[in-house]
């Protein structure tokens, strides 16, 4: 149990780390965002998604206190930091079409809850242009994601469980 607690901690504290370097470094805020999302995959795989959403819980109130920039926070907390949840929920006995059907339809609502919460604070253009960017960049990061639980899985749990 102890293990559990101190993996979980050096988890969050990696994942508060990449929030707080969204406010030092001012270019590649959406790069950072997609990083601090990794952790909560780790836990999820490690320990299921009771743990997740105690971990998601635990990243979204320690980063409000930490990140300046609360429309970067709620980007965080209403995308990134909810995939690796909706992820886990998405791919459990789906075929590969559905699990993209599921995956861009939840984005595109969290990214409209996100929108609507932000437009009245932030100037947000929206065009077919950026619509097509999102979803482009959508199916990156979740490859990417993917990618990293991969590797998570076959050469970093060997690792780190020695």
């Amino acid at each position: 149990m102890s293990r559990k607690i101190a993996y979980g901690g050096i988890l969050l504290a990696l994942n508060i780390i990449l929030l707080l370097l969204v406010n030092i470094v001012p270019i590649n805020t959406l790069f950072l965002l997609g990083l601090a999302s990794l952790p909560i995959a780790v836990v999820i795989m490690e320990w299921g998604p009771k743990s997740g959403v105690i971990f998601y819980i635990g990243s979204v109130l320690l980063s409000v206190i930490i990140m300046v920039n609360k429309s970067q926070w709620i980007l965080y907390i209403f995308t990134f930091g909810i995939y690796g949840l909706i992820k886990y929920i998405i791919e459990k006995d789906r075929s590969f079409i559905q699990e993209y059907v599921l995956k861009l339809l939840a984005a595109n609502i969290l990214i409209l809850i996100t929108y609507f919460i932000l437009k009245p604070f932030v100037h947000i253009p929206v065009n077919i242009i950026s619509i097509g960017i999102f979803e482009v960049a959508f199916i990156i990061y979740d490859f990417v994601y993917s990618r990293f639980i991969d590797y998570y899985n076959e050469k970093l749990r060997k690792l780190i469980n020695k």
